[in-house]
């Protein structure tokens, strides 16, 4: 199949008639889940850019998550991006890419360029050492811990940088 095959909609669906994946593979756990609800409530914009892709049968791949949380909030619709033409294979490919998250995060420009305040309460986990810019004595009790990486898991150690 050539991708003049597949046809993309964009249009505003009732959540209720959206079907759950049953086989998705991602889970959320409780405390993700209300991160994801809080984020819903302090920027309900992303329910309008952030579209759920369905596919011709209504069965969300991506965004499965985010659906409950808007069912969660009281929402009864959502902007979805309907796609036709997909095999099985290609929308089981695509659900696990979607998923897949790739790339590094580049730690050097989010500890100077972002605010660390900002990321968290947009739920990332992030966890540098050195302390805050704002306190240098904070750097004085830096112990290296040992860190994991939100996207893949990787554990590491994270020590001082040499001065």
């Amino acid at each position: 199949m050539g991708k003049a095959d597949v046809e993309v909609k964009i249009y505003v669906e009732k959540l209720d008639k959206l079907v759950h994946n049953e086989k998705n593979p991602r889970y959320i756990k409780s405390k993700k889940h209300q991160e994801l609800v809080q984020s819903l409530k302090d920027f309900p914009e992303m329910k309008d850019i952030r579209e759920i892709v369905i596919d011709e049968n209504m069965l969300i791949l991506a965004g499965d998550k985010r659906c409950y949380a808007l069912e969660e909030l009281g929402y009864s619709d959502v902007r979805v991006k309907q796609v036709f033409g997909l095999s099985e294979a290609k929308k089981r490919e695509f659900i696990i890419k979607d998923n897949n998250h790739s790339g590094e995060w580049d730690s050097d420009i989010l500890a100077n360029e972002w605010d660390m305040d900002d990321l968290k309460e947009w739920g990332t986990d992030f966890k540098f050492g050195g302390g805050s810019d704002k306190d240098p004595s904070d750097n004085e009790s830096y112990k290296p811990h040992e860190v994991t990486c939100p996207n893949c898991g990787e554990h590491f150690e994270l020590s001082k940088a040499s001065e």
